[in-house]
């Protein structure tokens, strides 16, 4: 008996170690990446701490937690950013888009997502890294597209952003942004776009008020105020055709042909295809899916499966 409890006493010994080394590494992982000098070995050194730590103390949610940050570093290895410029380009898009065909991201995510989750389901109470935690849930969650965006806003869109940690801020305030677009939440992208102008924000997404308008413009169209929408996106539109007018024009001409003015956004789409270098193959298809939905429309595109151009 007293062997045993000796072997109790090293055994938790042990497990707070590695709980301090675990913090530690964490702490300096942080300070790397805010200097700009996080590097690969830096996050495998990391990852191997925190595994190692959730084996001497497997039902630590803490463990848990570190396991699903130190993956969430290997998203930047694979070339995954959460950042003002591949939020914008991806607004209005399935998460997968984003992400694309890497097996390694879809991986990685689900696993983020699945030890985030375990680390929640053993703590009977809020720990340190609580509201940190629940953003890498919040990244898990917009992945798995089980739940609705706006569901996922009402669960996560009001965790107190001065509790995260510095690497977590921006990739909030994307995954926000991205959910409550989809979900058509107007008021809730004012709200946003409010917020990234409060001198007190620090996230680094910020907006252009040409971005602000595609921002609202696109979250009118999803909550199907179109009138709204086509006002909002008309200013967004540029000369250059860059994302934001090609998905504006996009989706001016989708709403046309939701209200039965399909020929208007079928001669839209085809202007700016044309003048735009035909780069787009996703707008022929478009147009070809409007033809085939409203008989009568024509256009000046070949629309054969072997020449679409």
């Amino acid at each position: 008996m007293l062997g045993f409890t000796y072997r109790k006493e090293i055994y938790f010994l042990f497990a707070k170690d590695q709980s301090v080394r675990a913090e530690k590494t964490k702490e300096k992982t942080i300070e790397l990446w805010k200097s700009g000098n996080l590097k690969e070995k830096d996050i495998e050194d990391f990852q191997s701490i925190a595994t190692t730590y959730s084996e001497k103390d497997p039902t630590d949610p803490v463990a848990f937690h570190l396991i699903a940050r130190s993956l969430y570093w290997n998203l930047y290895r694979i070339g995954i950013y959460f950042d003002h410029d591949s939020l914008i380009l991806h607004l209005g898009s399935e998460f997968k888009d984003f992400i694309g065909s890497s097996v390694l991201a879809d991986s990685t995510l689900d696993s983020i997502f699945w030890n985030a989750r375990t680390a929640e389901s053993f703590s009977s109470s809020p720990f340190s890294d609580w509201e940190n935690n629940k953003v890498l849930l919040f990244l898990g969650e917009t992945h798995r597209q089980v739940k609705r965006p706006q569901v996922l806003i009402n669960e996560y869109g009001n965790l107190d952003r001065s509790k995260l940690s510095p690497e977590f801020q921006t990739v909030y305030i994307w995954l926000l942004t991205f959910n409550t677009m989809l979900a058509g939440d107007a008021t809730g992208l004012d709200k946003l776009i409010t917020i990234t102008k409060d001198p007190t924000y620090k996230a680094g997404i910020q907006f252009t008020p040409r971005e602000e308008n595609f921002l609202r413009g696109l979250g009118k169209f999803y909550k199907k105020d179109y009138v709204g929408a086509l006002s909002l996106l008309r200013q967004a539109k540029s000369n250059n055709p860059d994302r934001i007018t090609e998905t504006s024009i996009i989706t001016e001409a989708t709403i046309f042909h939701l209200q039965n003015l399909s020929q208007k956004g079928i001669d839209l789409l085809e202007e700016f295809y044309l003048s735009s270098g035909k780069k787009n193959p996703e707008i022929p298809l478009l147009v070809a899916k409007m033809v085939s939905e409203k008989p009568g429309t024509k256009t000046k595109l070949d629309l054969t499966p072997d020449k679409i151009e």
